[in-house]
């Protein structure tokens, strides 16, 4: 694993690529956002900085065997597993059309939306409105390609299993969790590359099926309706997948 340090400073939208990818690929990533690892506008001005990101440009990764590199895109793709960057040539270009689509449809906006509200712009409140309003659009339009994307990507799996997954609280205060079966005694995902693209991420218990949790959870889950006591958070939405 490709295991090392991303310098950037704090809410840098640019440096959430690399920290996703990260996640998703089960890479070490350092983030040195904050002092004394890293002060924006003055360790990225220093020498031995310089020498290893001659731009002084962050997002800024160094790896833990010394390999350097510098541009959010070229980052995520380094800490991307093969899955991640597409297997095939066609899977690759799709993938660099959508981070392409991102960086030109929705940095662009989000920029003339958050740059006024952190008080680095001046603030217009009708182009902040439009600014933010084209964001969420854009970001709907990529939201329903992942959802399509992922259920593609999981298609050979729909006859040996199903599952009901459920999306609760509201934004930045939101979790994941769903009850899935399988064929069989143990999970599926390990079998195949287009199945292990983030099920590390999520903590999974095998359920005793007599038990009267169990039981309640089932019927939750697949009512998508209950006091769902376990979340402590109120639904959302869901997603079935059978």
């Amino acid at each position: 694993m490709a295991a090392g340090t991303l310098y950037t400073y704090a809410e840098n939208w640019r440096a959430y690529k690399a920290q996703i990818a990260a996640q998703y690929s089960g890479v070490h990533l350092k983030v040195a956002s904050t002092p004394p690892a890293f002060t924006f506008g003055q360790t990225n001005r220093l020498p031995n900085f310089l020498n290893s990101f001659p731009l002084g440009k962050v997002p800024a990764f160094q790896g833990d065997d010394g390999f350097c590199l510098f541009e959010s895109n070229a980052i995520a793709h380094y800490l991307s597993t093969d899955a991640l960057r597409g297997s095939t040539p066609q899977a690759s270009a799709h993938i660099l059309q959508w981070v392409n689509f991102a960086d030109s449809e929705i940095i662009p906006p989000a920029s003339a939306w958050v740059f006024p509200t952190l008080g680095i712009m001046q603030f217009n409140k009708q182009a902040t409105e439009q600014a933010k309003e084209e964001v969420k659009r854009m970001l709907l339009v990529l939201n329903q390609h992942l959802n399509t994307r992922m259920f593609q990507r999981l298609d050979k799996l729909r006859k040996n299993a199903f599952a009901s997954v459920i999306l609760f609280g509201t934004n930045n205060d939101s979790s994941i969790s769903g009850i899935w079966v399988f064929r069989g005694q143990d999970l599926a995902f390990s079998l195949s590359e287009d199945w292990q693209i983030d099920y590390e991420s999520y903590n999974w218990r095998k359920m005793d099926v007599d038990s009267e949790e169990c039981k309640t959870m089932v019927k939750e889950y697949f009512a998508w309706e209950g006091e769902f006591k376990h979340v402590g958070k109120p639904f959302n939405q869901g997603k079935v997948f059978k």
